[in-house]
């Protein structure tokens, strides 16, 4: 179908619509003398750090304050989408009040935990209308620390860049301590008839435009018909009422997936017979399964699923000036989906050699390690430091994150440039 007949038959969106233009032939042999040929084919040097990019794209990051919150990095403002300022993330735990926030849709459900109900539908024996507090006391209550991380974390440092692309930077991420209860508890209590396949979870954020597709996102039964144990239907986070723009009174867990899977002001499971379809799992959020020349078409995509690994330097900031000669301490934190950490490595050496760095155990297996790492810069002038995280299980961070058009996924290996000057 051409762009003319979907703009009269189906409605356009705008990531689709920029998708289509750079798809064409002639705007990728344009890009391929301006762009592609300098930053694709080339890799960039190790010798650079990572906020180059955002430095040169994105240049407008101003705070925002919400109640609620701290200041946050405004990213949009209807609806709100708030990074997490890197000194925030320094911890085991982040705080509520410096939690980063995502919303897709522009009209978010009131907070009136009294009127809330879950409802448990489908192919189930029997309906279920919960109430906030047939949650807290009907279920034994279950607490877990995990990463919640926006699939479209760090977008801002893929090279060459997404368009459209979003300021994001590493603050779209947080490690809570999340309370509630147990999904598959709740889907057993409703009873699954035979032939259940997939639960979708609904959230109750409602769009400015009819048209524009509800968020629901789902998961697949296993075969003994049932959901991960990890995924909870949390009420209480680090202790805490769920702040409302985290999602109160009530949202999916869903340890080491990415956050778009963890569906805010859920008012809905639904069961099924079969696969779901719905717009945010058969065209939003996926990815190539191959990969793409930037700008190229997609081909067969794939959607996003869990965590890859991970680190993030979390301190000292970007382009901070430091004397020559004097120790740094450097920290941060790393992650992947559930399967460990195995070590995290530090170089000031543009990646010949690398010094491991230590590594404080995480609380949980979804939550993050907080390490650090003692260098020297020998040099005056501007040194690059690196952080690169492998897991148990042998992945290590790429040097350069595999480019996809939404921007999802980014795990390259994290670096800061800092200013050393003579003591």
């Amino acid at each position: 179908m051409h762009l003319w007949q979907k703009i009269f038959v189906q409605p356009v969106f705008r990531r689709q619509l920029w998708q289509w233009v750079f798809s064409s032939k002639s705007v990728v042999a344009v890009l391929g003398g301006f762009v592609v040929a300098k930053e694709v084919l080339s890799p960039r040097l190790s010798l650079a750090s990572v906020y180059d990019t955002v430095r040169q794209h994105f240049r407008n990051r101003p705070l925002m304050t919400v109640e609620g919150k701290q200041p946050l990095i405004r990213i949009t403002s209807r609806p709100y989408n708030l990074e997490t300022p890197l000194h925030y993330l320094t911890t085991a735990i982040t705080p509520n009040d410096a939690f980063f926030v995502r919303s897709r849709l522009a009209l978010m459900p009131t907070d009136d935990a009294i009127s809330y109900r879950l409802v448990v539908q489908g192919a189930v024996t029997h309906t279920l209308e919960l109430t906030l507090r047939d949650l807290q006391t009907q279920f034994e209550p279950v607490s877990m620390t995990a990463v919640a991380q926006c699939s479209g974390n760090s977008m801002a440092f893929f090279s060459p860049p997404v368009i459209p692309g979003w300021n994001l930077t590493h603050g779209f991420m947080g490690c809570a301590r999340w309370t509630g209860v147990r999904v598959q508890e709740v889907l057993a209590k409703a009873g699954l008839r035979r032939g259940a396949r997939t639960v979708i979870f609904k959230g109750a954020d409602r769009p400015v435009i009819d048209k524009t597709p509800l968020v629901e996102k789902s998961f697949q039964l296993s075969a003994e018909q049932t959901l991960g144990e990890d995924f909870l239907i949390a009420y209480a986070m680090n202790g805490q009422p769920l702040p409302y723009l985290n999602g109160y009174p009530v949202r999916l867990v869903a340890p080491g997936w990415y956050g778009t899977y963890w569906v805010k002001w859920l008012e809905r499971m639904t069961v099924t017979e079969d696969d779901f379809q719905g717009f945010w799992m058969s065209q939003a959020y996926r990815v190539p399964t191959q990969r793409v020349m930037p700008y190229a078409p997609s081909g067969e995509t794939r959607p996003i699923a869990r965590y890859n690994v991970k680190s993030v330097i979390t301190a000292p900031g970007d382009r901070e000036q430091r004397p020559v000669m004097q120790p740094i301490e450097v920290t941060g934190v790393a992650f992947d989906s559930g399967v460990g950490i195995q070590s995290v490595d530090v170089s000031i050496d543009g990646g010949t050699t690398w010094q491991q760095a230590r590594m404080r155990p995480a609380d949980e297996k979804y939550a993050w390690h907080i390490w650090t790492a003692i260098v020297t810069p020998r040099a005056l002038g501007v040194v690059t430091i690196m952080s690169r995280a492998t897991s148990i299980d042998g992945t290590t961070q790429p040097l350069q994150a595999v480019w996809n058009a939404g921007g999802y996924m980014y795990n390259a290996i994290d670096s800061i440039d800092l200013i050393v000057s003579p003591s």
